[in-house]
């Protein structure tokens, strides 16, 4: 008698990489070089606005700000502003079938006085995040078949659900404001859960600024606020049992100022576009065979082994960095205006106990003067060292994202500025998994058939009724019901009767 095998497909997210490339953004100013007496600051904000995915190839779309902050010709603090587009494909094993994210962080931005117009260049760094998915067929049961049945649960995604959200906020300064030399806003994710027909998301946005007083002075103060949110992305079959992980980025960021010249205060109005990315998850439990054979055929099991990644639950942690940054010498009697333009990067991450260990490099901009009136930017960098409480599994890929904010400097020489900075980390944890079910059942021939009508095993010590039932080629169920006195594990001294029709 033959056997008639049923299998089940189980997709599965099965390998997780990244494709970067590094490409280079221009922009055009329109301010005449001799103009320009001195840059203080360059600094730029980049967003992925377009994204396609094909066999093979990903292609974007962005769009880069830059914010110059410079002493002009007649002495006067000012700032520009200007912005480009840029588009690209990344090359890689990507299909449609594939999740992939793409997003784009500046490495560096400067302004080039080489020409008759100064260029802000910026070299950005672009990632795609891609997950690709898998299937494998499984055993799980079959006509003239006995199987050993497990419980396999397979985390599945309802897919990625995208929204956009407008925060707006509008605070008063005690003081006129000339300009805002630098701004910029960062979004940072607190927490990630699903609600009823929703995904939400709770996160505040950075926003820092640097200031140029209208006193004549050039007074320069740094601003910072933060402003929280909470975001729903409708996904409609979502429960509150489900996991759920989330992105933000900016997509457009502005700030106006309003100055009361008769008051002496200023109003800040800013304006942040958030963009989401959002994905639920549920456990669904599926019975696979562990075990077969057939009563009547000898067969072959081959088994398939895979691996899957499972999203946890997305952490929020904060430490305080510091160190020692060496600088060119500075001439005496300078001092440190703001601290703006703060930036982690992550080199390596590990483990140790309940604490992930995190080693990187922290730059800042100073705005310094010295005793003549004369303002200038000095640039810092230190790496640091620090531990956050996460009570993640050692064997636990993470995927860390930083912002630094709230940055201080401190002169201890001439050539040395102590910086301080507070990071923000948001974990993304992701646990690989193994998993092993049978893929294919082969005959091998028919089994030889005892004559016998009763016969009487003594079985091993320690069996189990699997073990036991396949050992004697009978049904579990069949061995249960003739010998019901039967404990497992077993002693070894038992006595088990098989009763044969003839």
């Amino acid at each position: 008698m033959s056997f008639e095998p049923d299998f089940e497909k189980i997709n599965y997210t099965c390998e997780k990489k990244n494709i970067v490339e590094q490409i280079k953004s221009e922009c055009k100013v329109e301010i005449p070089v001799e103009e320009i007496t001195s840059i203080l600051n360059v600094s730029a904000w980049s967003v992925i606005s377009e994204k396609t995915v094909d066999d093979g190839k990903i292609g974007y779309g962005g769009k880069i700000i830059f914010y110059i902050s410079y002493i002009g010709a007649d002495g006067i603090l000012k700032k520009y502003e200007c912005g480009s587009e840029f588009r690209g494909e990344l090359k890689g094993e990507v299909s449609i079938d594939s999740k992939v994210t793409v997003n784009a962080s500046v490495d560096k931005s400067y302004c080039d006085l080489g020409g008759i117009k100064p260029t802000a260049v910026a070299f950005v760094t672009i990632t795609a995040e891609v997950y690709t998915c898998g299937q494998v067929s499984a055993l799980v049961g079959g006509e003239n078949l006995v199987v050993n049945e497990s419980e396999v649960s397979c985390v599945k995604s309802l897919g990625v659900k995208t929204a956009t959200y407008p925060l707006e906020e509008e605070f008063q300064l005690g003081y006129p404001v000339a300009e805002v030399l630098s701004h910029r806003a960062q979004s940072i994710i607190t927490a990630v859960q699903c609600g009823v027909g929703c995904i939400i998301v709770d996160g505040e946005v950075i926003l820092s600024a640097i200031m140029l007083q209208k006193d004549g002075k050039n007074g320069i103060i740094k601003e910072n606020r933060i402003l929280p949110f909470r975001m729903e992305i409708e996904c409609e079959e979502a429960m509150p049992n489900m996991q759920a992980t989330a992105r933000v980025k900016e997509k457009s960021f502005k700030t106006d100022v309003t100055v009361d010249e008769d008051g002496g205060l200023s109003v800040v109005s800013v304006s942040v576009m958030l963009m989401f990315e959002g994905e639920a998850f549920y456990t669904d439990s599926v019975l696979v065979a562990t075990d077969a054979f057939s009563t009547e055929q000898e067969v072959e099991l081959i088994t398939r082994d895979f691996k899957y990644y499972k999203s946890c639950e997305i952490r929020s942690c904060t430490a305080v960095v510091s160190g020692r940054c060496a600088v060119e010498e500075m001439p005496v009697g300078v001092t440190v205006l703001a601290v703006g333009s703060e930036k982690a990067e992550i080199i390596k991450s590990g483990c140790d106990g309940d604490l992930t260990l995190i080693s990187g490099t922290l730059s800042a901009v100073a705005y310094v003067r010295d005793n003549e009136g004369k303002t200038f930017t000095v640039r810092l960098e230190t790496p640091f060292d620090c531990g956050i409480d996460c009570s993640y599994p050692c064997n636990t890929g993470l995927d860390i994202i930083v912002k630094a904010k709230s940055a201080k400097a401190r002169l201890v020489s001439l050539t040395e500025v102590e910086l301080e900075c507070e990071l923000n980390f948001t974990v993304y944890p992701e646990e690989v998994n193994d998993l092993r079910v049978i893929g294919e059942i082969k005959p091998l021939g028919e089994k030889a058939k005892s004559d016998l009508a009763v016969s009487v095993y003594i079985p091993a010590c320690g069996e189990d009724m699997w073990s036991l039932a396949k050992r004697l080629n009978v049904c579990p169920e069949t061995l249960a019901q003739t010998n019901s006195d039967l404990q497992f594990p077993l002693t070894g001294d038992e006595r088990i009767v098989i009763y044969r029709q003839r």
